[in-house]
């Protein structure tokens, strides 16, 4: 199942310019984008080390830059949770989650709406180059890793594609299935079991193939005592690849005998 990491910025019809001008429109990220993702690319280097609060400052000074940055509020939100500061990490996330969902904006002109999507491309590819920064040696977290990437990718074209027609066109808006993960997790980690579970079916929807969906929703089943419902997603997660830790699969064992 395609999964869209949908932009910030649909118009439904736009005017086109003439023969010509769109040589002249903007292929340059606007100031205000490039202080943002300056801001966004330090962020990420303070959470590869691990140094949460200095992380949340350079995404807060991102967001600061650009407002409708969605991606600086979910990287805002990892920061959260790596001070384990669930509440700030859920809010956070849901405004990233609000941000993809309803941030549909109005342009005059062809040029601006072409200047709003180069901004954005900027912003995907950072995310994208910051993703590639990261390392990992477990199979389940490389396997997310490039789930991730391929869906930055595949969004990062969609938006030159777009930025470079001449006609009118619309732009699908959907949240990406790592943000209701995300929201899901920290929920999780807050024992709001009803709102983790709902966001981790919205993650599922939007991206069947997330075996570490399938696998966090495993874990919460297990933890509410749903065991039949933990098997069915520890399968779910195999059957698209995900190696499910051993230990999880014999805890739902334990348990469903009563162990």
């Amino acid at each position: 199942m395609r999964t869209t990491v949908a932009i910030l910025a649909v118009v439904t019809t736009i005017a086109v310019l003439p023969r010509g001008a769109a040589a002249q429109a903007p292929q340059s990220p606007s100031l205000a984008a490039q202080r943002a993702n300056e801001h966004y690319a330090n962020g990420w280097s303070h959470i590869r080390a691990e140094s949460w609060e200095p992380a949340v400052r350079e995404f807060q000074q991102a967001i600061e830059s650009d407002p409708r940055y969605a991606l600086a509020y979910y990287s805002l939100g990892r920061a959260y949770m790596g001070l384990h500061d669930f509440p700030q990490a859920i809010a956070a996330y849901t405004k990233a989650r609000d941000l993809f969902a309803n941030g549909g904006e109005q342009f005059t002109n062809q040029m601006e709406l072409r200047q709003r999507l180069t901004d954005r491309i900027l912003e995907y590819q950072n995310a994208l180059n910051q993703a590639r920064s990261r390392t990992s040696t477990n199979n389940a977290n490389a396997q997310s890793q490039s789930m991730y990437m391929r869906d930055l990718q595949t969004e990062i074209t969609r938006l030159e594609n777009a930025r470079d027609r001449n006609t009118s066109f619309t732009l699908d808006m959907s949240v990406p299935y790592f943000v209701p993960m995300a929201l899901g997790a920290a929920y999780y980690r807050s024992g709001r079991f009803a709102d983790a579970e709902r966001e981790y079916k919205e993650a599922i929807a939007a991206n069947g193939q997330s075996g570490e969906t399938h696998n966090n929703l495993a874990v919460l089943y297990l933890t509410t005592g749903r065991y039949d419902e933990a098997e069915s997603e520890v399968r779910a997660a195999e059957k698209v690849g995900f190696r499910v830790n051993e230990n999880l699969k014999s805890d739902i064992r334990r348990r469903r005998i009563g162990g």
